[in-house]
């Protein structure tokens, strides 16, 4: 079954390579197109607070370009979503103008052969600078040749501690764990000492192994993290390293220290902020749902556990970019969504956007917008932000790229879960996530010409 079904995603994700030969390029059917107003689509994912900020943006943008570009923003659902949807809008010829897509999907739209990269659009353009751009960001959606899309809203696995258990558990939250050795002495303290579960992290699919990974040194795929110009073609799941990590959070699950929230990240949320779980590793986006009685007060941010030893260490970031699409789009529609994409790159629309989605903003010039300011006032989101500038650019600490990212995160977690559930030992159900991710690389691979 989970073979079948694992397949079933990696295929889903080919599509677009699948399409392209068959559709070729076809006639832009903007009705606007010989010099009139252009229009332009966008497709989003945010749902929440986000989506005001948005659609604040959209009509901000329209208003300052009546008579020549009217944007038409529309809600897609998910990231996997959109993903399904932007497959069948390939094979139908009506694609997006541009569309939001996750961090881990970039592999997936380089493939799919069906964008112009943003560095085209950028160049001799005043108006665009990426030395504003955060530099792990830009690093993140760039190739050799320069950047592929706009890095719109960033985000960073970090430590969340409920200050009232560890206080109550005698730790002092000023001076919070920045090991993953410290994190696990601090779950097994709060644990003992309160009665409350010590840990909890996304259970959800391997995102949380992967950032472990990254941040004690260890490559997430083979080769180079897909990042020195070769395919994937694997995955590291085995090292002395993360085998060691891993199984002390299987053991912390198995002896009743750890909340396993499965599938339903809410149910560790809920029971953070209501003070039943004392330390939870996950994203900084999730900030202001992971506040105990609402208030900033109640729970201390530290960075994610990590090895300073270790240069190439580093936590891969999260979020999404703006990819602008080039199939069925004319070079006048296109230049004006580069227009609409710049506009959302700015100081000021990247500080409204973060501050109502929690996202942090990839502009670092919009830490001098009053919503930027606002928001650098919390300590805790300080935390996000230095976690963020000290990040370096390496092979590890990028993380993997590769289109066949969904299927990987499906095969290490469900052998994860298989060590936590007892039925199996580390080593082995890593060995077999590690043989069945090869395989679903390859079919990725096969179809996408690799």
């Amino acid at each position: 079954m989970r073979k079948s079904t694992l397949l079933k995603a990696a295929a889903i994700a080919v599509l677009p390579m699948l399409a392209l030969s068959a559709c070729g390029s076809s006639s832009n059917t903007n009705a606007d197109a010989n010099g009139g107003e252009q229009n332009v689509t966008f497709w989003y994912s945010n749902s929440g607070p986000a989506v005001d900020a948005i659609n604040q943006l959209v009509s901000e943008f329209n208003d300052a370009n009546k008579g020549k570009i009217k944007v038409e923003a529309s809600y897609q659902g998910s990231y996997t979503d959109v993903q399904q949807k932007f497959s069948a809008a390939v094979q139908a010829k009506s694609t997006p103008s541009i569309l939001q897509m996750n961090d881990t999907s970039t592999g997936y739209m380089i493939d799919s052969k069906m964008t112009t990269p943003v560095y085209k659009f950028a160049e001799g353009d005043s108006d665009f600078d990426t030395a504003d751009l955060q530099p792990v960001a830009l690093k993140y959606y760039s190739d050799d040749n320069g950047l592929l899309s706009l890095p719109f809203a960033i985000s960073q696995p970090v430590t969340y501690i409920n200050n009232k258990l560890a206080q109550q558990a005698g730790l002092d939250v000023s001076n919070p764990p920045t090991t993953f050795a410290e994190v696990v002495d601090w779950a097994n303290t709060i644990h003992e000492k309160t009665g409350a579960y010590g840990f909890s992290m996304n259970m959800v699919d391997s995102w949380i192994l992967e950032e472990l990974s990254a941040s004690h040194g260890e490559l997430i795929a083979t080769p180079d993290n897909g990042r020195g110009g070769k395919a994937v073609t694997g995955v590291n799941m085995t090292s002395a390293t993360q085998l060691d990590m891993f199984q002390k959070i299987a053991d912390m699950f198995k002896d009743g220290v750890a909340l396993n929230p499965g599938t339903d990240s809410s149910s560790m949320t809920t029971a953070f902020t209501s003070n039943k779980v004392g330390v939870v590793l996950t994203s900084s986006a999730s900030y202001t749902s992971m506040l105990p009685d609402n208030s900033s007060k109640n729970v201390t941010i530290a960075q994610f556990p990590h090895d300073d030893a270790n240069k190439d260490a580093g936590t891969p970031i999260g979020g999404n970019s703006l990819w602008i699409v080039a199939a069925e789009h004319s070079e006048a529609e296109q230049k004006a969504t580069w227009e609409f994409g710049k506009y959302m790159m700015t100081p000021h629309a990247q500080a409204v956007f973060a501050k109502a989605s929690g996202n942090l903003f990839a502009n670092t010039k919009a830490a001098d917008e009053a919503e930027g300011k606002e928001i650098l006032q919390d300590p805790n989101v300080k935390v996000f932000y230095d976690q963020l500038a000290t990040n370096p650019s390496t092979s590890v600490s990028l993380g993997a790229r590769t289109g066949a990212y969904p299927s990987i995160r499906k095969d290490v977690m469900a052998s994860f879960n298989e060590v936590v559930g007892g039925s199996k030992d580390l080593k082995t159900a890593m060995q077999e996530a590690q043989t069945q991710s090869a395989k679903d690389i390859a079919t990725y691979n096969k179809a996408a010409g690799k």
